[in-house]
């Protein structure tokens, strides 16, 4: 029978009751202590309920039993389970995570720590408590799909307005990815495939959800920049299993009210459709995304993801290259009035040929990987004139591409 029992001290020892026990007495005033044996501790979970499990593990032959305790607890009760030792064993602690535990602790951590910590895991129970209490009353009310545990789509605007104004309030980042199936694949994601890939790679703290228009998913990603929004587009499209079977829209979160967001990541879906990569990222984003490019270093996880190097190479075409490209041509536009200029630009290349009755070159940018090729070739001509090297994509910039293509001009003029 229930008597008001919060905590519950599991241990085949005598003297970790006695050491504890000082201290677990200052536990707050509305909580109180049970002390059980192994063999009696399964059925006082059952009938006290507890909010917290204390189990103590002192040697390696306690092993076996506690982790049999540990399923056993964790099949019957939601209370988390704090894992007392007296000697850390790394390959116990890992099975024990497995399982669930909540915590571990040391003996040598002292009385003090191991009651903060019990404090703790009472305060998480309650909050999980309370947090399963509103889940409940948003799947009744038919704003949460208690299959996936996604926002609907009736309520699905309310919720992302209400993160975007909590996020704003407290001046915290966030990234919106909308995601669908791509429709020119070979092979068609089931929606529960999708539903599956987005619940294992996401966080608790983040917002899901699902339209079902064209099975369209609405993720709000908060406090995360783009490099973390990457990650988690690229584990989705992995979990998923098959390439090239979904695209997504990345925006960066800016203040836009929801319902103009949502219209603008359904129009970049529209984009991704048609994009290589299957990947659109807004202009806001890419601002931010050149930033970044100039004054970090690239992770080692994306060297490889050169479906992003070719995004970025492509805003940075846009935004820097084709620019500079054209204010050098304009200046110099006597000396290169007789001049033919054809332009050829691909998913990971740009060239400019001059032609002229004396002479042609080709100034080209070729993307490799994370990094690209500066090409000055002039026809008939071995070097200096003739150039090749390379630049790291975050050193792209409008002075770099000024110096290199102004000196190839010059170059060109020398050959007339």
């Amino acid at each position: 029978m229930f008597s008001g029992t919060n905590v519950i001290l599991s241990t085949n020892n005598e003297s970790i009751v006695n050491l504890l026990s000082s201290e677990l007495v200052q536990l707050r005033n509305i909580d109180s202590i049970l002390i059980r044996n192994y063999q009696d501790t399964l059925k006082s979970v059952e009938d006290e309920k507890p909010q917290a499990v204390i189990l103590n593990c002192q040697n390696s032959i306690e092993e076996p039993l506690c982790m049999d305790l540990i399923k056993k607890i964790k099949s019957t009760s939601p209370a988390p389970i704090i894992l007392l030792m007296e000697n850390y064993n790394p390959q116990f602690v890992r099975a024990a995570n497995k399982l669930g535990i909540s915590d571990v602790l040391t003996a040598q951590y002292g009385n003090s720590e191991i009651l903060m910590r019990t404090i703790w895991s009472l305060q998480k129970s309650e909050m999980r408590q309370q947090h399963k209490k509103y889940e409940k009353l948003l799947i009744q009310m038919n704003a949460i799909n208690p299959e996936t545990g996604f926002y609907t789509a009736k309520y699905g605007h309310k919720v992302f307005q209400n993160e975007i104004d909590f996020l704003e309030s407290k001046k915290m980042s966030g990234i919106f990815i909308a995601i669908e199936p791509n429709e020119n694949a070979r092979l068609k994601p089931s929606t529960e495939n999708i539903i599956q890939a987005i619940q294992k790679n996401v966080r608790s703290t983040d917002t899901v959800s699902h339209t079902h228009i064209k099975d369209t998913f609405f993720i709000l990603l908060s406090n995360t920049n783009l490099k973390g929004s990457i990650v988690v587009w690229n584990r989705i499209n992995k979990d998923i299993g098959a390439e090239e079977t979904l695209c997504a829209s990345i925006r960066e979160m800016d203040g836009t009210k929801f319902d103009e967001l949502a219209n603008e990541m359904k129009a970049n879906l529209s984009k991704a459709q048609l994009s290589p990569e299957l990947i659109y990222i807004s202009q806001s984003i890419s601002q931010s995304n050149d930033n970044w490019l100039e004054t970090e270093p690239f992770p080692e996880e994306n060297h490889k993801d050169f479906k992003l190097f070719r995004q970025i190479f492509a805003k940075k075409l846009e935004n820097v290259i084709k620019p500079a490209i054209q204010n050098l041509i304009d200046e110099y536009e006597d000396i290169l009035s007789e001049t033919e200029m054809p332009l050829i630009e691909t998913e990971s290349s740009y060239s400019v040929k001059f032609i002229n009755k004396r002479q042609e070159s080709e100034f080209n940018i070729v993307l490799k990987e994370n990094y690209i090729i500066i090409n000055s070739i002039h026809n008939g001509l071995d070097s200096p004139e003739n150039n090749s090297y390379t630049l790291d994509l975050n050193k792209i910039t409008e002075r770099e591409i000024n110096n290199d293509f102004e000196d190839f001009i010059l170059e060109f003029k020398s050959c007339l």
